[in-house]
């Protein structure tokens, strides 16, 4: 019983972050705990699957890549095992939405779930925690995003279970924590370094990491470099067509004495001369009025 006490406070322990775990486990690791618990909840075995499930989370807090939405379903369906065990039925359903959330159209087993079990009978209960949901506002990091079953959003879900990671900015996973619509504040998040946390937000149950000031060249920065390189394009097409017409006026003048077919030859080449610098020439002016058409934009919206 020891063993199992220490394996259900390990999911706090590790709130703080990676930096707390012992080792980063990844998706295989915490399909293995997964499985494990599920196979006890077949065979009835309600202290083995308890095991199991504080394996699943201890597991789940020390993610160390990005979970996949059949992974998500999976820690879901052993939480909503655990809801129905331990009594817990109002999270039943808000867990079992969870499932479907990170997985639409999700098919549980009936090896795990018969047709007729109490856990069958909520899914219609769990779709209505799916709509609606006005969210909890997160901590802003300084750069870095959040997921909820694996979908970018800027609140927390407020009406079912989600499991939740944050990413830094990279897309390395920096925090993972399974919330239920009960939890109060963010203690999960991990601060990211250098940004400026403030002392209050709105809803006043947790600090705000208040995001970084955007670099005023940033949304002039893709008008400036198209521009430059229509203006550098045009530069080089320009160059082209100079030396083409260059070498076209150096082209010696037949004499009297040349044959029609000769004759013909010459003013074909001289012809394809002609044609190739023309079709330089416009395709610099083309660059030159799409590099000033960029030009304008980024001075427009200075």
């Amino acid at each position: 019983m020891s063993h199992l006490i220490l394996l259900a406070a390990l999911p706090e322990a590790f709130a703080g972050g990676l930096a707390d775990c012992a080792r980063p486990f990844d998706t295989r690791d915490i399909l293995e705990a997964v499985n494990a618990a599920e196979s006890a909840f077949i065979r009835v075995d309600a202290p083995a699957f308890m095991e199991g499930k504080a394996a699943v989370e201890a597991r789940m807090v020390c993610a160390s890549d990005v979970l996949s939405p059949a992974a998500e379903a999976r820690i879901h369906r052993v939480e909503t095992l655990g809801a129905f065990l331990g009594g817990r039925l109002d999270r039943v359903p808000r867990a079992l939405a969870g499932v479907f959330a990170a997985e639409p159209g999700h098919q549980i087993p009936s090896s795990l779930l018969p047709d007729g079990h109490p856990i069958r009978a909520q899914v219609t209960a769990a779709m209505l925690y799916l709509h609606d949901d006005l969210g909890a506002e997160f901590p802003k990091p300084a750069s870095g995003w959040f997921e909820a079953d694996g979908a970018h959003v800027l609140r927390a879900p407020t009406l079912r279970a989600a499991v939740m990671q944050q990413l830094d900015g990279q897309g390395n996973v920096i925090a993972t924590h399974y919330r239920w619509p009960d939890d109060v504040g963010f203690d999960w998040v991990v601060p990211v370094t250098g940004s400026s946390v403030a002392t209050a937000n709105l809803s006043g149950d947790h600090v705000v990491v208040a995001p970084s000031q955007a670099s005023p060249w940033a949304h002039r920065a893709p008008w400036l470099v198209l521009s430059g390189a229509s203006l550098i394009t045009s530069g080089v097409l320009y160059a082209l067509a100079a030396d083409g017409r260059a070498e076209f006026d150096e082209q010696p003048t037949l004499d009297g004495g040349v044959g029609d077919v000769e004759r013909a030859d010459y003013r074909a080449k001289l012809e394809g001369m002609q044609s190739g610098a023309n079709g330089l020439s416009y395709g610099c002016y083309v660059a030159a009025g799409v590099g000033v058409a960029f030009g304008a934009v980024a001075a427009v919206t200075w």
